[in-house]
């Protein structure tokens, strides 16, 4: 009897749970597309219907991104809780017992946990991130280790656009455009405090961030290096696959199959960090080395140094302890305002970026081999004039670039002569 009693008392319990879900349920509102479900207490349906035509809109990018077959992902699909307030969630028993205290947002298998942020693109941002761990599970059986999980997702999240125009692994034009992302921000900072970690350094990231928005941003600026140059994107794509480790041997893998391109790898995420902010664009940003570059014979070479593109190699290693003389002429379009700026070598000085003169060449010596420490050295940029001398201390590799914003760019034109020889 009292085991029947007990049943009749867990049922009434179920029942009573039951319409407690029901009465909740009319503060949420529901919306569902291909490979999301929706349910949130935001008031906006056209809000949460946009929410998941920009989800729909990721899946296929995300699924090119992976190299996954075509219908790989036709009957993936999530279920999503985007909420302005936890408590209802809780109550209705939408949240579930494992999902820990979080402060943006969650994923566990196939369901995400997403708070409403002061901005629609965070929001979205977030919804997105989490989507890829949740992809990440489905396809891989895990995301490996936190500097690859976090910086994949910030990676397959950071986005343009909204709705059906939402396009994914997209780079900030500016502030404006990412309220409240805020990852430049802070990457800015520790450049300002010469403060860079090494990319050893962020890849041995343990394996609960905690929300850390700095080291998300720095996981995210390796996800791009990693995949932005082809020498490595092959290596990183097929890391994935081993999701399902997240111990260090994952990221062993990864070095030792990188190995023979580290010094170059290195030098690369020296010169990004150094760069990156609003508008960089990779198709003006990357930078041509190699470790089997030529060591320079000292026989002079000739460069054009085109002022729409970011650093530039002369495409040779210095050896250590000699002495070079780098010689600059021409002139080139700098700017385009009410008319065409224009600047010679030594640059403009009506306006100032990085506090050289606009349009000023300058030079940087980027050597091959680093010290094993938490941070990156900082770059030693020169300002090159017609003719300055450089002394290389360690063998290196010798960057150019003409002097401005990484954003700035596109309405530059032409080039400087430049020549490479040594000095007496």
């Amino acid at each position: 009897m009292n085991g029947t009693l007990f049943q009749i008392g867990l049922a009434a319990g179920v029942l009573f749970i039951g319409m407690a879900r029901a009465t909740l349920a009319d503060d949420f509102r529901k919306a569902s597309g291909q490979h999301i479900e929706i349910t949130s207490d935001v008031a906006s349906e056209s809000e949460i219907n946009e929410w998941v035509t920009s989800f729909d809109a990721a899946v296929d990018q995300w699924r090119a991104f992976w190299g996954l077959p075509e219908h790989a992902l036709d009957s993936w699909s999530v279920k999503a809780f985007v909420m302005q307030n936890k408590t209802p969630f809780q109550r209705a028993g939408l949240i579930e017992p494992r999902v820990p205290d979080f402060e943006q947002g969650y994923a566990l298998g196939n369901s995400l946990w997403i708070l409403k942020q002061p901005s629609d693109y965070y929001t979205r941002h977030l919804l997105l991130h989490e989507g890829v761990h949740s992809l990440a599970f489905d396809q891989f059986g895990g995301a490996g280790p936190s500097w690859f999980m976090e910086g994949t997702a910030e990676l397959l999240s950071t986005h343009s656009g909204s709705g059906a125009t939402t396009q994914i692994n997209q780079l900030p034009v500016d502030r404006e455009s990412v309220p409240y992302w805020g990852r430049l921000k802070l990457i800015r900072q520790r450049r300002d405090e010469n403060a860079i970690p090494t990319l050893e350094t962020v890849m041995r990231y343990p394996n609960n961030l905690n929300g850390d928005a700095e080291r998300y941003g720095w996981c995210w600026a390796a996800a791009m290096l990693l995949s932005e140059y082809d020498e490595y994107r092959d290596v990183f794509v097929a890391a994935a696959r081993s999701g399902r480790d997240s111990s260090s041997n994952f990221t062993r893998q990864i070095y030792q199959r990188l190995l023979p391109e580290w010094p170059a790898l290195i030098a690369r995420w020296r010169l990004m960090c150094h760069q990156l902010d609003y508008g960089f664009d990779w198709e003006r940003e990357r930078v041509e080395l190699a470790v089997d570059d030529p060591r320079w014979d000292g026989q002079p070479i000739s460069l054009d140094i085109a002022a729409d593109k970011g650093w530039q190699s002369l495409g040779v290693r210095l050896p250590a302890g000699i002495r070079c003389k780098i010689s600059a002429q021409g002139r080139c379009v700098i700017a385009k305002r009410d008319k065409e700026w224009q600047s010679e070598p030594n640059g403009v000085t009506i306006e100032y970026v990085n506090g050289r003169p606009l349009g000023q060449l300058t030079a940087c010596l980027v050597p091959l081999r680093h010290k094993s420490q938490p941070l990156c050295e900082p770059l030693e940029i020169v300002s090159v004039n017609e003719q300055t001398e450089l002394r290389t201390t360690t063998e290196s590799w010798l960057v150019l670039q003409i002097n401005d914003s990484v954003g700035q760019r596109a309405d530059n034109a032409a080039s400087y002569a430049v020549e490479l020889s040594t000095a007496n």
